[in-house]
């Protein structure tokens, strides 16, 4: 099959803003995300990555940066949630995802944030050529 190149765009207003996503392993959850494409996720995890390596005096390894990954959580990608027998705001979010027990709802907005602004990917019925055919030679 061949994929059709223009439908492989993202839409970088969804990434900024925000879309809900539904979480399979969860039925009936729906977590609202930012992609992690955002920019002031990007910013602000460069940002954290700058610090810890004056903190550190080296780079830090992922695990030091994980540590701190769930106040950017709930800053900067994760804007609500449906589902839950507790309701969203900012504060309770990142309550909840500066517990350590809480790592399967960072996976699933991590995986969220990965899907934000993701186009359907269209196929051709029938592959176009995109290359002039080869000239004979004699």
């Amino acid at each position: 099959m061949t994929v059709k190149l223009s439908s492989l765009k993202s839409d970088s207003a969804l990434q900024n803003e925000g879309e809900w996503v539904d979480v399979p392993e969860w039925p009936g959850v729906s977590l609202k995300v930012r992609s992690l494409q955002c920019r002031d996720f990007r910013l602000a995890r460069d940002l954290l990555q700058q610090k810890l390596m004056r903190k550190l005096g080296r780079i830090p390894t992922s695990a030091e940066i994980d540590e701190q990954s769930p106040k950017l959580y709930a800053k900067h990608l994760l804007r609500g949630w449906k589902g839950f027998d507790v309701e969203y705001s900012e504060d309770t979010a990142a309550e909840i995802l500066q517990d350590p027990e809480h790592q399967p709802l960072r996976e699933q907005i991590f995986w969220a944030a990965s899907r934000v602004g993701d186009s359907e990917i269209e196929f051709m019925k029938e592959a176009e050529k995109n290359f002039d055919a080869p000239s004979a030679t004699t």
